[in-house]
């Protein structure tokens, strides 16, 4: 999708641009790479736990140290583009330590599935930034698309 919008004389819309954001999230955090991921984290981060973005990148650093390797299959749910410099998108994910095929019905996962609620806010027509995030383990029901 990202050649043949390079290849487009025409700007990636905020709904393309933010998947594109998740597509690259996705790949740092499977390659286990802290340093990457957390640059698409705005540093005014926080949570209704009360995490910031110190307290989301130990989780995450912890979280890596935990799990050798990180597979994931996501799929988004709804992108809310609010306004021009604020859009809240819904996904689902399934974190696993082995590849899973992404056919495989959310029943059959072997890992962890995950419901996450994201708040992601630009500014002057900069990148999009991760805000807020809130999270709960997903149910197979959820995955009932």
């Amino acid at each position: 999708m990202l050649l043949v919008a390079g290849c487009s004389d025409d700007p990636l819309t905020p709904e393309e641009q933010l998947r594109s954001l998740l597509s690259e999230a996705e790949s740092y955090l499977e390659e286990r790479d802290l340093t990457s991921a957390m640059a698409f984290v705005d540093p005014a981060y926080g949570d209704k736990n009360g995490r910031d973005f110190r307290g989301l990148k130990a989780m995450l650093l912890g979280y890596f140290m935990r799990h050798k390797s990180i597979h994931i299959i996501s799929k988004i749910d709804q992108i809310d583009l609010r306004s021009a410099h604020e859009s809240e998108v819904v996904l689902f994910a399934g974190l696993a330590g082995s590849p899973q095929e992404a056919e495989m019905a959310p029943a059959q996962w072997r890992g962890d599935l995950l419901r996450l609620q994201l708040l992601f806010k630009r500014k002057d027509g900069g990148d999009w930034r991760l805000q807020m995030a809130d999270w709960r383990r997903a149910t197979p029901q959820d995955f009932a698309f």
